[in-house]
């Protein structure tokens, strides 16, 4: 009887095999004919498993690849938005590697700064049960803002080595200095402006080239002296004009001026600063006033020098209600929020009025976008500490803060041990990368919730940490 079985185990394991491809192929061409893209991303979260599984960094490589020159597709619909699940979706994965991995090998897990994020958990429950306002736009609130926190846990839980670590760093600077060609291009059939073409969108025209500078500087001065730094530090200086955002000129010479702190024991070294810095600051500065529109009485490219008109322009701008008394400028929404909790009492000032009150979706049933307009009376002008005291009340505001706080104060120390110059510059650039989140993502914009920019700081971060700890078992072996 056996022998009249039509299949031999060969011939199961062929006909599996068969299957497995033949059956996600069939549903993938109904998900393509029908346009369901949740489908198609529910297939590939299965690749994507399998890929984290086996590698750290082909995962890492896709989540710095693939928001800066997918994200601006999926704003004008070029792209669906379920694209974007996937970095959030490898961050998670990796985010389970890591614990599993120290789980088997019995080792203590790291949460860098868990007190802080439970801390704030914690405040968004009670303004969560205060107000009522829904468990998908609370669950939407937590996700924007610690998506990419995961990433930075399994970083410094995966004990990457120092090549793997320099490759993901190299990635970066490469998105980054592509960043400037592309904002030719964009200058070139778009004009300039804040419609968005790779990282040249909108408020992230601001801080990309603010990073950018930061790093260069500190590469520049304390590990290599490379006139390619110069040109590309002009680079990113254009980049900011093409993208018109007035607010660049405003935040370099903070950026600047924290810098040349930690450069001030080298004599030399800091009069050089100074100078590249005076230079760097001269050329922005008139660059802006003439060929950013609004910085010039003639409204035009290539205006007028009028240094008086800028200012006063600034001043009306970020002052500025409308007739029906709608804010638009950052300080008089700052003023709207403040009044906004203050006049609803000390527990609506401390916890807000409940976390995704606010939230932009693309799920209609829980896009709030709206809200600050009707309900609250801001048109525009939300920054990072308006963003958050509406959801989670100024308490909220000052915790969430102090996680990045905690990233400066880390990197700060780290400064002062790091030894090895490429490491050296390397530290001082995530010094100014978070000295820019905190006070950039306060009083301009809430960059913590865009995509790249979180993204690329939670992994510089979790670099940053991973070095230190390996570093630190290292000397305990020599020991």
């Amino acid at each position: 009887m056996g022998n009249l079985l039509p299949f031999n185990s060969k011939g199961v394991q062929r006909f599996a095999i068969v299957i497995s491809i033949l059956f996600p192929t069939m549903i993938l061409g109904y998900a393509i004919v029908k346009q369901n893209y949740n489908i198609i991303f529910l297939l590939m979260s299965f690749c994507f498993i399998a890929i984290v599984v086996r590698s750290n960094i082909i995962p890492l490589s896709i989540v710095v690849l693939i928001i800066p020159f997918t994200e601006w597709a999926v704003e004008y619909s070029y792209l669906p938005p379920q694209i974007m699940w996937i970095p959030e979706l490898i961050s998670l994965l990796l985010f389970i590697k890591a614990l599993i991995s120290r789980f088997v090998r019995k080792q203590r897990i790291k949460l860098f700064g868990i007190w802080i994020v439970l801390s704030f958990l914690l405040i968004v429950f009670i303004s969560f049960i205060s107000n009522g306002s829904g468990l998908i736009p609370a669950f939407l609130f937590l996700r924007v803002l610690f998506r990419y926190y995961l990433i930075f846990l399994a970083i410094i839980n995966l004990d990457l080595d120092e090549k793997s670590m320099k490759f993901v760093n190299n990635l970066l600077i490469f998105v980054f200095i592509v960043q400037i060609p592309l904002s030719l291009i964009k200058l070139a059939v778009y004009e300039q402006g804040e419609r968005s073409f790779g990282l040249s969108s909108h408020s992230i025209s601001t801080i990309i080239p603010l990073i950018a500078i930061g790093f260069l500087l500190s590469y520049y001065f304390l590990y290599k002296k490379l006139k390619i730094y110069i040109l590309l530090m002009a680079g990113f200086i254009v980049f900011a004009l093409i993208g018109g955002k007035r607010a660049f000129i405003f935040y370099l010479p903070v950026l600047l001026m924290f810098l040349i702190w930690f450069l001030k024991d080298n004599f030399k070294v800091m009069f050089k600063y100074v100078v590249l810095g005076i230079l760097i600051m001269t050329i922005s500065l008139y660059a802006s006033f003439r060929l950013i529109p609004t910085f010039n009485p003639q409204r035009e490219i290539g205006g007028s020098f009028d240094p008086a008109f800028a200012v006063n322009y600034i001043l009306n701008y970020s002052t500025h209600f409308t007739d029906s008394g709608l804010s638009t400028g950052r300080i008089s929404t700052s003023i709207a929020v403040f009044n906004n909790l203050y006049n609803k009492g000390v527990e609506r000032f401390l916890f807000g009025f409940g976390p995704g009150i606010i939230m932009k979706s693309m799920f209609s049933a829980y896009d709030k976008k709206d809200v600050s307009e009707t309900e609250f009376g801001i048109r525009y002008g939300e920054n990072g500490l308006c963003w958050l005291g509406l959801q989670v009340g100024y308490l909220g505001c000052f915790v969430f803060f102090l996680l990045l706080g905690l990233i400066l104060k880390k990197s700060l120390f780290c400064l002062k041990k790091e030894t090895d110059p490429y490491w050296h510059s390397f530290t001082l650039g995530i010094a100014g990368f978070s000295f820019i989140m905190l006070v950039a993502g306060l009083f301009y914009a809430p960059f913590f919730t865009h995509d790249a920019i979180s993204a690329f700081y939670f992994c510089l971060a979790g670099i940053l940490i991973n070095r230190v700890n390996k570093k630190d078992q290292n000397e305990l072996q020599t020991e």
